[in-house]
């Protein structure tokens, strides 16, 4: 039996992990190439079945349009703080607009996306009717990339390769990773001494010979090799002589709930038990992993670190439902494993903006509400519980100390922002905070364009901040009724009086 080896996370090695500076991964570039689409979903209701043929008819009330493909990738990264290059192809349409309008939203260069006028981006459709798929209508072209925009690549990839720091190839099989193409990403990184790190599709893995690391599915190396991998001993054999084939430094197979296995070209393989966590949806896992094994490479130089960090990005990710990106402090709370959940609700205003539109994506009635939040009460208990009534998730903005002082006057804020963040975050109907100052209302609201801005009923909605901004994108402002009115002012000097 070929030599094998259980990595337990939860012994020294969990330990580096807890010491690692994630902070430093937003000093890395990344060059994501490969097969970019548009996801599109329909939300809607099904009330009835069309009297033309025995098929739901679904009343579309919104729809919304994320990154697909090797754009989750790029979302990924970003979200964990590193800074993309893209290469791909796109079509001459509305949806290649789409593409680049979101990957300029998250800060990406999108000129790396060439264009073909004559093939149409790739687009999937899903329609949602009352919350359950009915039908994903798929728009691409599978044809190679033509001469001249294979050359325009080869020419994108030298442009940009003095930045870069790690290759992601991420492969869908939509006809922009020529061959040609394939073998000069992996050679040209190779040489310059950076980790290709790909994501593969189809049967033939010949096509990556030679990158750092290989990172497919189980069924994918099943495919790949020919053959089912049901006995242990074979799935050893066949991983190990896949590595060697392919003459790669690691091949990591991803198996789901039973964690990852790497292969390695000097070292006898190694399992990494999944992390324990409730699955809801496994879509998008697969490009978590690439995205923080590239990361991990290209910052420790350590396959078995960046693998063993991927398993546990990839624990988080599959509690979210929907295809979801990690975020970095998500990464840390989870290695520093405190216990303490609320700590994940506590995000800055740069996390928000590429956390709700994927939320939104998913068919989530975002509410945002905001203030000082000093001296918490019951008051602010049903508040907040009202609020979050109103929609699928409660975003609460706290205004910091500097703030509160310039709203409320001296002597104000009683309780410091972090203490209120935190107090805030241990509720169970605020599902994200963040600070903020109150003159960013403006530009958080036009971010983040939430579906319900909630204000208590002492304000006519006329003097709401940011009222008339949520009604321009079709928001709405939503009065929450205040029975028992609680003065802090009032709290303040009964606790000096002794009365409190």
């Amino acid at each position: 039996m070929t030599a094998f080896e259980r990595l337990d996370i939860s012994l020294p090695a969990m330990e580096r992990l807890r010491q690692l500076d994630l902070g430093e991964l937003s000093s890395l570039t990344v060059l994501v190439a490969g097969d970019f689409m548009l996801d599109e979903y329909l939300w809607g209701q099904v009330e009835r079945i069309s009297p033309e043929a025995p098929v739901m008819v679904v009343n579309v009330e919104h729809e919304t349009r994320v990154l697909g493909g090797a754009g989750n990738v790029v979302n990924n990264l970003v979200g964990l703080g590193a800074q993309v290059q893209v290469l791909g192809l796109v079509g001459h349409d509305q949806a290649a607009a789409y593409l680049r309008e979101e990957l300029r939203r998250l800060g990406v260069d999108d000129s790396g996306l060439i264009t073909d006028s004559e093939r149409q981006t790739t687009r999937k459709t899903r329609v949602i009717g009352s919350n359950q798929q009915i039908v994903r209508l798929d728009r691409e072209d599978r044809q190679s990339a033509r001469g001249d925009l294979e050359q325009n690549s080869l020419q994108r990839l030298n442009d940009c390769l003095p930045a870069l720091d790690a290759i992601i190839i991420s492969d869908y099989g939509k006809g922009m990773l020529t061959p040609t193409l394939l073998k000069s990403l992996i050679e040209t990184g190779r040489k310059q001494g950076l980790p290709v790190v790909v994501d593969p599709k189809g049967n033939d893995f010949s096509r990556y010979r030679r990158a750092t690391i290989i990172t497919p599915n189980r069924k994918e190396a099943e495919t790949a090799l020919g053959l089912a991998l049901n006995r242990p001993d074979d799935f050893i054999r066949a991983g190990n002589q896949l590595c060697q084939d392919l003459e790669t430094e690691a091949i990591l197979i991803t198996q789901g709930p039973a964690g990852m296995t790497l292969f390695r070209s000097s070292a006898p393989a190694l399992h990494i038990p999944a992390q324990t966590r409730e699955v809801f949806d496994v879509s998008g896992a697969g490009d978590t992993v690439v995205a923080v094994v590239s990361l991990g490479l290209a910052r420790w130089r350590d396959p078995v670190l960046a693998a063993t960090l991927a398993n546990i990005a990839a624990g988080v990710v599959v509690g979210k439902v929907g295809t979801a990106p990690i975020y970095r402090p998500e990464l840390e709370e989870e290695l520093q494993a405190r216990g303490e959940r609320s700590y994940e609700k506590i995000v800055s205003l740069a996390e928000l903006r590429l956390l709700v539109p994927r939320l939104q994506a998913q068919g989530k009635r975002v509410v945002f509400t905001n203030g000082c939040f000093d001296l918490l009460h019951w008051g602010h208990i049903k508040f907040l519980e009202e609020s979050r009534r109103q929609g699928d998730l409660l975003i609460v903005a706290v205004d910091s100390d500097a703030s509160v002082q310039r709203v409320k006057g001296e002597g104000r804020p009683v309780i410091g922002e972090q203490q209120r963040l935190r107090m805030l975050a241990a509720f169970k109907a605020v599902d994200y905070v963040t600070l903020f100052a109150s003159e960013q209302l403006p530009e958080i609201l036009s971010a983040l364009q939430p579906e319900i801005l909630t204000k208590g009923s002492n304000y006519p909605e006329t003097e709401v901040a940011g009222h008339d901004l949520v009604r321009s994108y079709g928001g709405q402002v939503v009065l929450i009724p205040i029975t028992d009115a609680i003065s802090i002012r009032g709290l303040i000097r009964q606790i000096k009086e002794g009365n409190a």
